[in-house]
């Protein structure tokens, strides 16, 4: 539970960090967002932590912990489910949820390359069977 109090502390601080600003209703005033943390059990006994903040007016964003790294993520185009990428794109990380299930990838900055699996079998571990 401590781990996931600093982790949305520092998903916050982060985001703020990247210059990543609430976005804008109309007259001003940030957009109001939820925020959802989870708790992932992937393959190999590896926990990740997600932090996902949807705004009222249809963005996202999302905070990875994962290997000692904190990655404040973009949401992006999907065929299915959610899929974010991290910001810092030396970084590479691909963050694709379906449902209880997620998986990281990684692709190379260049844009060249193609996703290469980091983890999967991630499942939210409140619902883990």
């Amino acid at each position: 539970m401590k781990f996931g109090a600093v982790a949305a502390i520092g998903a916050a601080l982060a985001l703020a960090a990247c210059g990543e600003e609430a976005p804008q209703e109309a007259h001003g005033e940030p957009s109001r967002y939820d925020a959802l943390s989870i708790t992932y059990d992937c393959e190999g006994d590896v926990t990740v932590q997600a932090i996902y903040f949807n705004f009222e007016d249809g963005n996202a964003l999302a905070a990875l912990a994962y290997d000692g790294k904190l990655a404040p993520m973009r949401i992006m185009p999907s065929g299915s489910g959610a899929k974010y990428a991290s910001l810092n794109e030396e970084l590479g990380w691909r963050w694709h949820t379906k449902g209880n299930e997620a998986t990281l990838s990684y692709m190379a900055a260049d844009h060249t390359a193609e996703e290469e699996p980091v983890l999967s079998e991630c499942r939210n571990a409140l619902l883990r069977n």
